[in-house]
């Protein structure tokens, strides 16, 4: 492995050992009662080396990591270009969740939602920033960035939230991943739900 390689690979490991570390303490303790210096010296590491990282300790509990945003860019922008925009980016989200629920932090993450319901406004920034990246990717495919491509993206992820949402209710039925590609293919269909008479 070259140098560059394992500096790489170091910094991606400081990384996720401080997440992983702010979150559990957070659970553990509340997440207005943990401090930075206190994550830091769980880890071995400074409170510079943090920030260098992490803007803040929200950024680490909730955060989406650049490189994360990065490649949902990529991915979107690589699929096959006989695929919608909308496909494109479901397809990658429902790759991206269906890794997500296999990584014990996020559901350490999801479990510090659901026990601390005060810190849901702290998932704007990470939200409006996950966003901002689907937008952009369905922008880079169909080269507009205008109302439908803000559309396409919001709904997409609106899918994707209510999927989680639903999992989090009934975490023994149906994986996220699974429930995902339900309300995503509704959004495909244009949202036409059967209509039943009353009777």
């Amino acid at each position: 492995m070259t140098g560059t390689g394992l500096r790489e690979r170091k910094k991606a490991e400081t990384r996720s050992a401080l997440r992983e570390t702010a979150v559990s303490l957070a659970h553990r303790d509340g997440p207005d009662a943990i401090t930075v210096e206190q994550v830091c010296a769980a880890v071995g590491v400074s409170a510079r080396t943090f920030f260098n990282y992490f803007a803040s300790k929200d950024d680490a509990l909730f955060g989406v990591d650049a490189g994360v945003l990065s490649a949902i860019v990529a991915d979107v922008v690589a699929r096959p270009a006989a695929e919608d925009p909308a496909t494109a980016l479901i397809t990658v989200l429902h790759d991206l969740l269906s890794d997500a629920a296999g990584s014990s932090v996020w559901h350490d993450q999801l479990a510090l939602i659901r026990d601390h319901p005060e810190v849901l406004p702290r998932l704007d920034d990470a939200q409006r920033a996950l966003e901002r990246a689907c937008t952009e990717a369905v922008s880079l495919r169909t080269g507009r960035l205008d109302l439908d491509a803000h559309t396409t993206a919001a709904a997409v992820l609106a899918a994707q939230r209510v999927a989680v949402a639903a999992w989090r209710e009934q975490p023994d039925g149906p994986g996220p991943d699974v429930l995902f590609e339900r309300s995503a293919a509704l959004v495909r269909s244009g949202l036409d739900l059967p209509t039943h008479p009353s009777s």
